[in-house]
């Protein structure tokens, strides 16, 4: 063996063995800096449980310098969860949770009563749609996001929850003391108006929600429905598993929604199915700002494949992806593991998904709010509802020259609305929601639409 060759061998062997020294050397230091910081925990730890001028409770101390860890990511959406929370969570994916009984959303910033649903909590207490949420338990809903207001009123089945209520034309604040019941939670609600299917999906918090819809779809089929509207408008979304079966009931193919994590290797791409029940619909979907998540998921999904119109208000804009993982003491740990992209590639975190067609819901200056209440306490409009309970169509005339001539000057559209508040007709409720009228109107004109295209292709120029 020539001395060249074992000089070269030699260097060789003097290389590598650099590199794995230096390696273990960085893995030495790592470990060295990771036990310092363990032994300045566990020494803070020791003096609070030894020097504390009251005794304190071990488990609290490790789960407050859990939150500390989970807070300091600045994340708010990465959390802890105690061994009971976690136990709710479990539970409410199922669809049964200790609750109130009643849809929210936002509402002019606030947290506010969108419907108390029938025979429960929320309803029997007397909570009314427009009711807004000023404090959950003597805590301020200020700056509290939807999921927020919704987990400090979600419980153990038997315990209260105290609600401070803002009523629109009630000068003081209302309270109400309300104990929380087993809530079976309805994923879906629907309706038929003609031609047009309506569907509401209230959140995506269990399991069972793509079972209702596809149950749902296939009733409105058989009841000769040609359109749907799917509302997203006030869900904050839920399990990722749902979104994508949602979404994959009207796409027959292409990308969902991608999920890129810190990992390369644990990125993903859920692409649709031929074969879903909501294919054949032509579709709009209503959105608004309190539609988060998995909603924003669906209605990504629809936009960029071009397969529904998106109608109303830019979406809340959360973009990123959260994993419940189980710890040791029942507990576990809520975090933020990944971003999803739409099809298109955008992430939305903290953008939303603006609407093809931007409807803003109505909302009446104080000046209308005044006018109508003062219209709906009048004895003037009770006594024309007792003479006419099904009033759509009538002639309005003779009851706004009655209001106007006891001062009471109001416009036929706020009059209108006025009637229906106070009817008991709920089915007329639906024309108050601008956003779900043009929505039925923009189906009905989609005939129209299409066969003027079809002209304009057919057109041959000169």
């Amino acid at each position: 063996m020539s001395k060249t060759f074992k000089r070269k061998i030699f260097l060789t062997l003097s290389v590598v063995l650099t590199l794995i020294f230096t390696l273990l050397m960085v893995k030495v230091q790592a470990e060295s800096d990771f036990l310092s910081e363990i032994r300045l925990i566990i020494q803070v730890y020791q003096i609070i449980q030894n020097e504390y001028i009251e005794k304190v409770n071990p488990s609290k101390l490790i789960e407050g310098a859990i939150k500390g860890m989970v807070e300091t990511l600045g994340d708010p959406h990465s959390r802890w969860l105690t061994a009971e929370e976690w136990k709710e969570w479990s539970v409410e994916k199922k669809g049964k949770f200790g609750g109130l009984g009643m849809v929210v959303g936002i509402r002019d910033g606030f947290i506010t009563v969108v419907d108390p649903l029938e025979d429960t909590p929320a309803s029997r207490a007397g909570l009314k749609p427009g009711d807004k949420i000023i404090k959950i338990n003597g805590e301020s809903t200020e700056g509290m996001t939807l999921n927020q207001a919704v987990e400090k009123m979600r419980g153990e089945v038997g315990t209260q929850v105290r609600l401070t209520i803002k009523r629109e034309g009630v000068p003081e604040l209302l309270e109400y003391t309300i104990t929380r019941e087993l809530i079976t939670l309805p994923n879906i609600k629907k309706r038929i108006f003609g031609d047009t299917g309506y569907i509401k999906i209230i959140g995506f918090t269990n399991e069972n929600t793509s079972k209702e819809l596809r149950e749902t779809l296939s009733s409105l089929k058989a009841s000769g429905v040609k359109t749907l509207i799917l509302d997203l408008r006030d869900n904050p979304g839920g399990l990722l598993s749902q979104a994508v079966e949602v979404a994959d009931e009207f796409l027959s193919s292409g990308t969902i929604v991608s999920i890129r994590g810190r990992d390369p290797a644990e990125s993903n791409i859920y692409s649709a199915h031929p074969g879903g029940e909501g294919i054949e619909f032509p579709l709009v979907v209503l959105i608004n700002e309190a539609s988060a998540s998995a909603s924003e998921i669906v209605a990504g999904a629809i936009k960029d494949h071009k397969r529904g119109i998106l109608v109303g208000t830019k979406t809340f804009g959360k973009g990123t992806v959260q994993n419940a993982i189980p710890l040791e003491n029942g507990g576990a740990l809520w975090l933020t593991t990944a971003k999803y992209y739409t099809p298109s590639g955008i992430c939305i975190e903290g953008q939303g998904i603006k609407p093809d067609i931007e409807i803003r819901p109505f909302t009446p200056t104080s000046e209308e709010k005044k006018i109508m209440e003062e219209a709906k306490n009048s004895e003037e409009v009770k006594e024309f509802l007792e003479l006419n309970p099904e009033w759509e169509g009538k002639d309005l005339k003779p009851l706004l020259n009655k209001l106007e001539k006891k001062g009471i000057k109001i416009s036929k559209e706020l009059l209108e609305r006025v009637l229906r508040e106070k009817d008991k007709n709920k089915e007329n409720d639906v024309f108050n929601d601008n956003q779900l009228v043009q929505a039925i109107n923009l189906l009905k004109s989609l005939p129209v639409l299409e066969q003027k295209k079809l002209e304009e292709k057919e057109t041959v120029s000169f």
